[in-house]
């Protein structure tokens, strides 16, 4: 019996194998692509400090392979996405199909929605706000730690902007109900404006607000959406 179920598993394997194969090929040669186009992108992210500094010998190729690296998996992870869609799509139901196709696509969209918001909003302001304490100081930039920073807003942001998808999931589990968010959505409110105060650094009360309302209208967007998938009547959950 165990022989013949591991040869009923073979089949998948290998076809995850192909698919994982295809994904890594096509992030490859996207790679590739990117590696010539460094000097834009570069040009585009570095923008709020006007000039970046390498300060050893392997900077400028490193540097270089991190903007390729880091620009084809931003491109790339819809391809991502989808080969694991098509690997997992025959084993679902008609009605799991449509949930999972809609859990995926919101999810994708959200999480592009907070990283184009950290490339054009939340980093300028992040940075305006550091350097606004360099007076007195000659400022270089280093710009493999630069890289590294936009990288980890720019994913900070993308999976904070998911609160919806996240919420939803829990809600159809039964672990948060729609009451519970709708009643505590004053300290929630407050929490979201501390966190953004925390993750991206601002000096006035304008852009704090500017920063924080997208997160506010994903949170009221949260309780709709739990409101919608929660289980029907009293049941468990905060």
């Amino acid at each position: 019996m165990d022989e013949w179920r591991w040869e009923e598993w073979i089949p998948h394997l290998e076809e995850l194998r192909v698919r994982l194969i295809r994904a890594v090929i096509v992030y490859l040669i996207v790679v590739g692509v990117m590696w010539f186009f460094h000097k834009p992108i570069l040009d585009f992210i570095a923008r709020p400090v006007g000039k970046l500094y390498l300060f050893n010998v392997q900077d400028p190729f490193f540097v270089r392979l991190k903007i390729a690296f880091i620009s084809a998996l931003f491109f790339v992870f819809p391809y991502f996405l989808w080969e694991i869609w098509r690997f997992v799509e025959p084993a679902l139901y008609p009605h799991e199909k449509k949930a999972a196709a809609l859990v995926l696509i919101s999810a994708l969209l959200l999480f592009y929605s907070g990283s184009l918001m950290s490339v054009f909003v939340i980093v300028p302001r992040a940075v305006q706000f550091l350097l606004s304490f360099s007076e007195g100081f000659t400022t270089m930039v280093n710009a493999n730690q630069y890289l590294n920073f936009v990288f980890w807003s720019t994913v900070v942001f993308g999976v904070v902007f998911e609160l919806p998808v996240a919420i939803g999931i829990l809600a159809r589990m039964g672990i948060v109900r729609s009451s519970f968010l709708a009643k505590r959505r004053r300290e929630i409110i407050v929490a979201i404006v501390i966190l953004t105060a925390v993750i991206s650094p601002t000096v006035d009360m304008f852009s704090l607000l500017l920063m924080s309302l997208p997160l506010i209208l994903l949170f009221e967007v949260s309780i709709w959406v739990a409101r919608a998938l929660e289980p029907k009547g009293e049941g468990s959950g905060v």
